[in-house]
């Protein structure tokens, strides 16, 4: 029988950067653009793998001056 309360699967900003193949920096950058979604609980920071999409990834924002 299957455990029907399992807590959803969360990634850490070293877990993230390791499927990504890049740097903890690049996934820093993507969530500071909202590119990627997560939040934190004190120091540590959890990000919802499912927003971690190629087509998230490669949106391109505009900068405004």
């Amino acid at each position: 029988m299957k455990n029907q309360n399992s807590s959803p699967t969360l990634w850490t900003k070293q877990d993230t950067a390791r499927y990504l193949r890049s740097s903890i920096k690049t996934v820093d950058r993507l969530l500071r653009d909202g590119r990627i979604n997560g939040f934190k609980i004190g120091r540590k920071v959890l990000i919802y793998p499912d927003s971690v999409t190629e087509e998230n990834i490669n949106l391109i924002r505009p900068k405004f001056i």
